[in-house]
C-alpha cells in the first residue's frame, strides 16, 4: 500500500488508475519505469464484447526528473478485439503533450518555465535533464501555441493586449534589436508581472502609435486616469490623444536626469581642458628633452583621472561617498568650484521631489531653484531649467500621487534580459509568445 502511495505521488496524475507498474530500472543517469495498461474496457465501448489481443510496442516518454536523474515512462499500451465489429480498439489516452515525446504535466511545467522567466530552452532543458534544442524546438513549434497565435502576422510591428488597460499607465521608449526604438505601454498594476503589457509598438512614430492604441474600444481608454511619461513631444502627443482623459505626469527621473547630465557635461568639458593641459606639457617636455612627469594630487590622481574618477560621486549624495569619494570630491571642488555649485544645484532639484509633499509648495520651491540656476548663469543648467519651464504642469502633476516611471524601466530591463540569454542563439522568434503570460521574448 505505502509502495502504492509513493508510485502514485512519482507518476502523472491518474496513471495507475489504468497502469501496472511492472518494473523500475536505473542506471547511473537514467530511470526506466516500465507501465503496463491494465485489461480494464475503455469506456467508450460500455456493454461491447472486448477481447485482450496483447499490447503496441512500447512508446518511451520524458518525466520529472529525479534525484537529478532522467525520468523515462516505457508505456505499453493494451489493444482488443471488438467482436462486434471485428476491429482492434485501444484507449483514445493523452499521455504527452502535442508533437513531443514528454508527458503532458512535465510538458506543461515546462512551458510554464518558457513563457515566465527570462531564460533559453537550453538553460531550462540541463535544470530538468531535457535535451535543449529539442525543447526549443518543442516550445516554439507545439507547447508556445505560436503558430496558432492571434497576433502573428503582425507582431514584428506591434502587439496589443487590450484587456490588461488600468487606470494608470506608463509609456517609454526602449532599444532593443541593432538600437531599433519600441514604444512600450504598461500597466502599473502589474507591477512589471503578468498582466503588464498593453501595447508594444515598432518605432516612436506618434500617427503609427496611436494607430495601435486606437484599437482599444474608446469606452476602455477613458477609463485611464493617469499616464506617466518622458519629456519627450512624441509620447506626450501619443497619451492626449489616446487617453484624453487621463493626467500627464513627467517623471521625476527624467527631469533629474537632465541635472544630472547638465553636471557631467562641464565636468567632460573640464577633463578635455585636462587633457589637453597635459598634451601641452608632454609636448614641452620633449622640446627641452626632459622626462615628463606629471603633478600628482593628495590621493595620487593627476588632474585628468581627478575628473573621470569623479563620474560617479557627482550622482550620489554627499551622505552616500564613500571615504575615498569623500576625500577626491574635496579635491575636485578644490580645483573646481563651479563643479561643486553645479552638483548643488542637481542635488537640491533631487530633494524638491524627495521632500515635498504638497504640490504647491513644490511650484514654489522649483520657482527658487529655476532663480538660482539664473544667476549661476550655467549654460547647460539653463537648458535644464528651460526645459522644466516648458513641462512645469506634467512636472507637477508628479505630487499628487507620486507616480514614477519606475515600473516601465523594470519592465524594460527584464525584456533586455531575457534578449541577453538568446545572444548568438539561432531560430528564436522576437516574438514568440502570447501575452506577457507567454515569455516576455518568446515576445522574444
Amino acid at each position: 500500500m505505502q509502495d502504492f502511495s509513493v508510485a502514485q505521488l512519482i507518476l502523472p496524475e491518474g496513471m495507475l488508475d489504468y497502469f501496472l507498474l511492472s518494473d523500475i530500472e536505473q542506471t547511473d543517469e537514467h530511470i526506466y519505469i516500465s507501465l503496463t495498461e491494465k485489461n480494464t474496457k475503455p469506456e467508450q465501448y460500455g456493454s461491447e464484447h472486448l477481447e485482450s489481443k496483447g499490447f503496441f510496442d512500447p512508446i518511451k516518454v520524458q518525466d520529472f526528473p529525479l534525484r537529478t536523474k532522467t525520468v523515462y515512462l516505457l508505456i505499453k499500451r493494451r489493444k482488443w478485439l471488438n467482436h462486434s465489429t471485428g476491429n482492434i480498439v485501444y484507449r483514445d489516452w493523452e499521455l504527452v503533450a502535442k508533437g513531443t515525446r514528454i508527458t503532458k504535466e512535465f510538458g506543461a511545467f515546462l512551458k510554464h518555465w518558457l513563457d515566465t522567466q527570462p531564460v533559453s530552452a537550453n538553460s531550462v532543458g540541463t535544470y530538468f535533464k531535457v535535451d535543449g534544442k529539442q525543447l526549443e524546438e518543442h516550445y516554439r513549434c507545439h507547447l508556445s501555441h505560436y503558430h496558432s497565435w492571434d497576433q502573428r502576422e503582425h507582431a514584428q510591428d506591434w502587439i496589443l493586449f487590450e484587456h490588461n488597460v488600468g487606470p494608470c499607465l506608463s509609456i517609454d521608449e526602449t532599444a532593443l534589436s541593432q538600437g531599433e526604438l519600441y514604444t512600450i505601454i504598461t500597466n502599473k498594476a502589474a507591477k512589471g508581472r503578468k498582466g503588464a503589457l498593453i501595447a508594444m509598438v515598432k518605432g516612436t512614430n506618434s500617427d503609427k502609435v496611436r494607430a495601435v492604441l486606437e484599437k482599444i474600444p474608446v469606452r476602455k481608454r477613458n477609463q485611464v486616469i493617469e499616464v506617466t511619461l518622458d519629456m519627450a513631444a512624441s509620447m506626450e502627443k501619443i497619451v492626449r490623444y489616446s487617453f484624453p482623459k487621463a493626467s500627464l505626469v513627467t517623471d521625476r527621473f527624467h527631469v533629474q536626469k537632465l541635472a544630472y547630465d547638465a553636471v557631467q557635461e562641464m565636468r567632460i568639458q573640464y577633463r578635455w581642458e585636462a587633457i589637453e593641459q597635459e598634451n601641452q606639457e608632454i609636448a614641452l617636455s620633449r622640446e627641452l628633452g626632459r622626462k615628463y612627469i606629471p603633478d600628482l594630487l593628495e590621493n595620487g590622481d593627476t588632474l585628468k583621472q581627478l575628473l573621470a574618477r569623479s563620474r560617479y560621486l557627482l550622482f550620489k549624495t554627499r551622505s552616500s561617498w564613500t571615504p575615498s569619494q569623500e576625500h577626491r570630491a574635496e579635491l575636485l571642488f578644490k580645483y573646481y568650484p563651479l563643479l561643486e555649485q553645479a552638483y548643488e544645484l542637481s542635488m537640491q532639484l533631487g530633494k524638491i521631489f524627495h521632500s515635498t509633499k504638497d504640490k504647491g509648495i513644490a511650484f514654489t520651491r522649483l520657482a527658487r531653484w529655476y532663480d538660482q540656476v539664473e544667476k549661476a548663469g550655467f549654460k547647460s543648467f539653463n537648458v535644464v531649467a528651460r526645459s522644466i519651464q516648458a513641462h512645469y504642469l506634467t512636472i507637477l502633476n508628479y505630487f499628487d500621487n507620486r507616480s514614477t516611471n519606475a515600473a516601465a524601466e523594470s519592465f524594460n530591463a527584464k525584456i533586455k534580459a531575457f534578449r541577453s540569454a538568446f545572444r548568438g542563439v539561432k531560430n528564436v522568434s522576437y516574438f514568440l509568445f502570447r501575452e506577457q503570460e507567454q515569455k516576455l521574448w518568446s515576445l522574444g
